[in-house]
């Protein structure tokens, strides 16, 4: 009876495994057929020779590939992030393959309000332009926890800080306009849903918590470029935008049984790579069609439409100073 029983229960976890399987890919495809029946690429050929770029999270993924095309361009990159292992393969990287030099690195904890003043009084005191400025640096799947600046860690990484750095360089931004801003956000940000409130706390602990945080995270960012596009002089263009399903690390968090199957379901679907990912940051960073085009959200190249209550001007308004609040 023991064994019977055993046999049974290791069955219906077979099935639940399977149906999990299954369900996600189901999910992905029906995203891929609806949202990325194509795969955008940047156009612009434009050089950016004498310009200042900074891209959080520089040093893989996205961000790798989007460091590697300005530098491609002409422009004097620095990538800001924490490991200065990973920072120093990733110039070495890109000087190989771009023969740029001018690619430089700063260190950068979104995760402690401290590090981001530090690194922005050493930015402000070393360059005397900043031309391009890509928030893309982001993290998900972690498990909640605060940070030492008491803030929920997801939300502090893709949203607070970000906002805390932008807010700190924006006077290097003013003086090199016309410049940009591009914010890495997600088509996630559908299944945001803001309470102010506790915008900047954790609020339960179950994977579907864990995933509408994430989500809140995304949501900030579109509404936070909605909000610099009111509040920054016109010459500046500052947009957020979803990258795609692209295949990067950031999923290593999924548990690892898991993790195999995703991959495998990656492959299958034919996600984008990294570079594929990065077009539609390059494209806010350099295509002069956008130049003037200012709080809007953008999916494989081109202008998007994004969640509703993004045009609600009292919410923007009101997520804007919150924020403040909670970085001051």
């Amino acid at each position: 009876m023991i064994l019977a029983a055993i046999y049974y229960l290791l069955l219906i976890v077979l099935y639940l495994y399977i149906a999990l399987c299954l369900l996600t890919l189901l999910v992905l495809l029906y995203y891929k057929i609806r949202f990325e029946p194509v795969k955008g690429v940047c156009k612009s050929n434009a050089r950016l020779d004498g310009k200042i770029a900074l891209v959080t999270g520089g040093n893989q993924g996205i961000g790798l590939e989007t460091a590697r095309e300005l530098a491609a361009r002409g422009a004097r990159v620095i990538i800001a992030c924490r490991g200065a292992e990973k920072a120093a393969e990733a110039i070495q990287d890109i000087v190989a393959t771009t023969g740029n030099k001018q690619v430089e690195y700063m260190p950068l904890n979104l995760s402690k309000f401290s590090s981001i003043r530090q690194f922005a009084a050493d930015f402000n005191n070393t360059y005397d332009r900043l031309d391009i400025l890509v928030n893309n640096a982001g993290c998900g799947g972690v498990k909640p926890r605060y940070t030492e600046d008491g803030i929920n860690l997801v939300m502090q990484v893709n949203y607070f800080g970000p906002f805390l750095l932008t807010k700190l360089l924006t006077e290097k931004l003013i003086a090199s306009k016309p410049s940009r801003i591009v914010i890495v956000s997600s088509i996630l940000h559908f299944y945001g849903n803001i309470n102010i409130d506790t915008l900047d706390k954790i609020v339960g602990h179950s994977l579907k918590a864990m995933f509408y945080n994430y989500s809140n995270s995304k949501l900030c960012g579109v509404l936070w470029a909605k909000a610099l596009a009111k509040k920054l002089p016109e010459d500046i263009s500052v947009n957020s935008l979803h990258p795609g399903l692209v295949r990067t690390n950031i999923f290593n968090t999924l548990p690892p049984w898991f993790l195999k199957v995703f991959m495998f379901i990656c492959d299958v679907l034919n996600f984008k790579t990294p570079k594929e990912g990065a077009q539609t940051v390059v494209h806010l960073c350099v295509a002069d069609e956008v130049q003037n085009v200012r709080g809007k959200y953008f999916s494989e190249c081109c202008e998007a439409k994004y969640k509703r209550v993004v045009k609600d001007e009292d919410l923007v308004d009101r997520v804007w100073n919150k924020s403040v609040e909670v970085t001051s």
